[in-house]
């Protein structure tokens, strides 16, 4: 599975090529051995390997491409930090950490799939002497789906926490560390409309069916754990911008106070270019700050909110849909 941790090699529609491929193929085998056959009416256990197959296969290749999406945005937020604190040559440090990170996160998440998966095949009655080849391929599928679904809440904290201990306190002037903030900023937010896109496409694991408990612990233990380890940062940096805006603020404003005095006391032409270098730069400080979010970025994250309850809506249309014939 090549992830192409941090790289820029890859650019547009090629970063989702293999992703797409793997859904297909994922959603190939399960319709040739039987998983994706139309259930009828009260079979619960077909109505489950359905849903699932489905669930997994369009998941898998989801989170792979955020991740892969994901690895390039924090590469791009790198150079950009990096120009800004005139260190690209230390891009290939930073980018070989991140690297060592990524494989640490590999081999925990590898273990904590296999350990769902088997978790959950004992809580739902799957392991038995006796199963069907769908039932035993929608169990093996499942650890890449755990395992890819694992590895993005890894990766979603890791990359952000990163680049703010060791990268952002490299930044010298009180405007280069407000825009690198803000550059940290726009890529949680890239990555929490990642994670709500994925909240979206859930409730396909529960069409036709009742949710089971088990089921509403894993969504809820989701979608806890990308509010902790997503959000929380996010709102972190944001007090940290304010802090710095602050901050330098009032170190200029204390500059300003002294150039007024220094003008009252000579009136030269210097002293008055400096006040209105001071004042520019005040001004420019306060202007970085009111773009902190692109418009794009709240756009894009309102729609993926906005589709959560929607894909919920379509889940109940379709529902609604299929049991019209029984009226006839």
């Amino acid at each position: 599975m090549k992830l192409n941790a941090y790289s820029k090699m890859h650019k547009g529609a090629s970063i989702g090529i293999f992703p797409l491929l793997t859904t297909l193929i994922l959603l190939s085998i399960h319709y040739i051995t039987g998983a994706l056959d139309w259930p009828g009416a009260g079979e619960i256990r077909a109505q489950r390997d359905f849903n699932s197959a489905i669930g997994m296969s369009v998941i898998t290749g989801y989170f792979w491409f955020a991740l892969r999406l994901m690895h390039q945005n924090v590469a791009s937020t790198l150079i950009s930090l990096l120009v800004k604190t005139n260190q690209l040559s230390q891009f290939s440090a930073h980018r070989h950490q991140l690297s060592a990170e990524f494989k640490h996160h590999i081999f925990n998440a590898i273990i904590i799939s296999i350990m769902i998966t088997v978790v959950y095949c004992v809580l739902e009655g799957l392991i038995t002497v006796k199963q069907e080849i769908h039932v035993l391929l929608l169990t093996a599928t499942a650890v890449p789906f755990w395992f890819l679904t694992v590895l993005f809440l890894f990766q979603i904290s890791s990359n952000i926490k990163y680049l703010t201990r060791h990268v952002l306190p490299n930044a010298a002037s009180h405007a280069d560390k407000l825009k690198s903030i803000m550059s940290i900023l726009r890529l949680g937010t890239t990555n929490g409309i990642f994670a709500t896109g994925a909240l979206a496409i859930f409730p396909v694991f529960w069409l036709k069916k009742d949710i089971p408990s088990i089921d509403i612990l894993i969504v809820i233990c989701f979608t806890g754990i990308v509010g902790f380890y997503l959000f929380l940062p996010v709102f972190r940096l944001k007090h940290l911008l304010k802090r710095e805006q602050e901050s330098a603020l009032q170190h200029l404003e204390e500059n300003i106070t002294e150039g007024i005095k220094q003008c009252a006391r000579e009136d030269s032409k210097r002293a008055s270019s400096l006040l209105e270098q001071l004042e520019s730069e005040k001004e420019r400080l306060l202007a970085i700050t009111r773009f902190a979010f692109a418009p794009r970025d709240k756009a894009r994250l309102t729609a993926c909110i906005i589709l959560i309850p929607i894909s919920w809506f379509l889940l109940l249309v379709v529902e609604w849909l299929i049991q019209i014939p029984n009226y006839y």
